[in-house]
Protein backbone atom coordinates (compact mmCIF):
# COMPACT_ATOMS: atom_id res chain seq x y z
CA UNK A 1 0.00 0.00 0.00
CA UNK A 2 1.37 3.42 -0.92
CA UNK A 3 0.25 6.78 0.29
CA UNK A 4 0.35 9.74 -2.03
CA UNK A 5 0.67 13.23 -0.66
CA UNK A 6 -2.38 15.41 -1.19
CA UNK A 7 -1.37 18.49 -3.18
CA UNK A 8 -4.21 21.04 -3.01
CA UNK A 9 -2.92 23.12 -5.93
CA UNK A 10 -2.65 20.05 -8.18
CA UNK A 11 -6.11 18.84 -7.12
CA UNK A 12 -7.67 22.24 -7.79
CA UNK A 13 -5.88 22.51 -11.18
CA UNK A 14 -7.19 19.06 -12.11
CA UNK A 15 -10.71 19.97 -10.98
CA UNK A 16 -10.57 23.18 -13.04
CA UNK A 17 -9.23 21.31 -16.10
CA UNK A 18 -12.04 18.74 -15.80
CA UNK A 19 -14.66 21.52 -15.63
CA UNK A 20 -15.67 20.88 -12.02
CA UNK A 21 -14.97 24.45 -10.97
CA UNK A 22 -13.54 27.64 -12.49
CA UNK A 23 -10.95 30.04 -11.14
CA UNK A 24 -13.71 32.65 -11.00
CA UNK A 25 -15.80 30.32 -8.82
CA UNK A 26 -12.79 29.67 -6.56
CA UNK A 27 -12.36 33.41 -6.14
CA UNK A 28 -16.06 33.89 -5.36
CA UNK A 29 -16.12 30.99 -2.88
CA UNK A 30 -12.90 31.88 -1.05
CA UNK A 31 -12.72 35.65 -1.45
CA UNK A 32 -9.06 35.29 -2.41
CA UNK A 33 -7.78 37.80 -4.95
CA UNK A 34 -7.39 36.45 -8.52
CA UNK A 35 -3.64 37.14 -8.70
CA UNK A 36 -3.06 35.26 -5.44
CA UNK A 37 -5.11 32.31 -6.68
CA UNK A 38 -3.20 32.27 -9.96
CA UNK A 39 0.12 32.33 -8.07
CA UNK A 40 -1.03 29.43 -5.89
CA UNK A 41 -2.16 27.38 -8.89
CA UNK A 42 1.04 28.16 -10.85
CA UNK A 43 3.39 27.32 -7.95
CA UNK A 44 6.05 24.68 -8.50
CA UNK A 45 4.82 21.58 -6.62
CA UNK A 46 8.43 20.76 -5.70
CA UNK A 47 8.83 24.01 -3.78
CA UNK A 48 8.30 23.04 -0.17
CA UNK A 49 10.06 23.74 3.09
CA UNK A 50 11.72 26.92 4.24
CA UNK A 51 12.12 29.78 1.82
CA UNK A 52 12.97 33.46 1.94
CA UNK A 53 10.38 34.23 -0.72
CA UNK A 54 7.19 35.96 0.31
CA UNK A 55 4.17 33.64 0.35
CA UNK A 56 1.45 34.39 -2.19
CA UNK A 57 -1.23 33.27 0.25
CA UNK A 58 -1.63 33.78 3.96
CA UNK A 59 -1.66 30.67 6.11
CA UNK A 60 -5.43 31.12 6.50
CA UNK A 61 -5.97 31.40 2.72
CA UNK A 62 -3.77 28.39 2.05
CA UNK A 63 -5.62 26.38 4.69
CA UNK A 64 -9.03 27.32 3.26
CA UNK A 65 -7.96 26.33 -0.26
CA UNK A 66 -6.58 23.03 1.02
CA UNK A 67 -9.81 22.25 2.85
CA UNK A 68 -11.90 23.19 -0.19
CA UNK A 69 -9.74 21.03 -2.47
CA UNK A 70 -10.19 18.06 -0.12
CA UNK A 71 -13.95 18.61 0.04
CA UNK A 72 -14.30 18.88 -3.73
CA UNK A 73 -12.20 15.81 -4.47
CA UNK A 74 -11.88 13.34 -1.59
CA UNK A 75 -15.07 14.41 0.20
CA UNK A 76 -17.28 13.56 -2.77
CA UNK A 77 -16.36 9.90 -2.30
CA UNK A 78 -18.22 9.71 1.03
CA UNK A 79 -21.36 7.58 0.90
CA UNK A 80 -24.60 9.60 0.89
CA UNK A 81 -25.98 7.76 3.93
CA UNK A 82 -22.77 8.54 5.85
CA UNK A 83 -23.04 12.17 4.78
CA UNK A 84 -26.67 12.34 5.98
CA UNK A 85 -25.69 10.93 9.37
CA UNK A 86 -22.78 13.38 9.56
CA UNK A 87 -25.14 16.34 9.04
CA UNK A 88 -27.11 15.44 12.13
CA UNK A 89 -24.07 14.37 14.14
CA UNK A 90 -22.62 17.80 13.45
CA UNK A 91 -25.79 19.54 14.58
CA UNK A 92 -26.19 17.43 17.72
CA UNK A 93 -22.56 16.92 18.81
CA UNK A 94 -20.87 20.12 17.63
CA UNK A 95 -23.79 22.54 17.97
CA UNK A 96 -25.45 20.90 20.99
CA UNK A 97 -28.86 20.88 19.31
CA UNK A 98 -31.16 18.09 20.43
CA UNK A 99 -33.26 16.11 17.99
CA UNK A 100 -36.24 17.95 19.50
CA UNK A 101 -34.58 21.27 18.69
CA UNK A 102 -33.93 20.18 15.11
CA UNK A 103 -37.48 18.87 14.71
CA UNK A 104 -38.92 22.15 16.02
CA UNK A 105 -36.70 24.28 13.77
CA UNK A 106 -37.21 22.25 10.60
CA UNK A 107 -40.60 20.57 10.91
CA UNK A 108 -38.91 17.18 10.46
CA UNK A 109 -40.30 14.11 12.19
CA UNK A 110 -38.22 13.23 15.25
CA UNK A 111 -38.40 9.49 14.43
CA UNK A 112 -36.93 10.20 10.98
CA UNK A 113 -34.16 12.25 12.58
CA UNK A 114 -33.41 9.42 14.99
CA UNK A 115 -33.34 6.90 12.14
CA UNK A 116 -31.02 9.13 10.11
CA UNK A 117 -28.59 9.12 13.02
CA UNK A 118 -28.86 5.42 13.85
CA UNK A 119 -29.26 3.75 10.45
CA UNK A 120 -30.09 5.97 7.47
CA UNK A 121 -30.61 2.87 5.27
CA UNK A 122 -33.98 2.44 7.03
CA UNK A 123 -35.18 5.91 5.95
CA UNK A 124 -37.22 6.04 2.72
CA UNK A 125 -35.59 8.03 -0.09
CA UNK A 126 -38.22 10.78 -0.16
CA UNK A 127 -37.64 11.40 3.54
CA UNK A 128 -33.85 11.34 3.11
CA UNK A 129 -34.20 14.17 0.63
CA UNK A 130 -36.15 16.33 3.09
CA UNK A 131 -33.75 15.46 5.91
CA UNK A 132 -30.72 16.34 3.78
CA UNK A 133 -32.13 19.63 2.51
CA UNK A 134 -33.33 20.90 5.88
CA UNK A 135 -30.29 19.56 7.74
CA UNK A 136 -27.93 21.19 5.24
CA UNK A 137 -29.79 24.46 5.63
CA UNK A 138 -29.21 24.36 9.40
CA UNK A 139 -25.52 23.53 8.93
CA UNK A 140 -25.22 26.49 6.57
CA UNK A 141 -26.99 28.76 9.08
CA UNK A 142 -24.57 27.63 11.80
CA UNK A 143 -21.55 28.19 9.57
CA UNK A 144 -22.72 31.69 8.69
CA UNK A 145 -23.31 32.49 12.35
CA UNK A 146 -19.77 31.26 13.09
CA UNK A 147 -18.39 33.48 10.34
CA UNK A 148 -17.31 30.60 8.10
Amino acid sequence: MTAEAFNPADELKRTIAEGGISEDALRAITGIQPEKLRSFLDADPGMTGLTTERRALSIDESSRLSILAAHLTQGMQIDDDERLTAIFESLTLDCHLTLDNIAQLTGLDIDDLDSALRDPRTVPMHKKYELAIKGSYLVNAVNQARGR
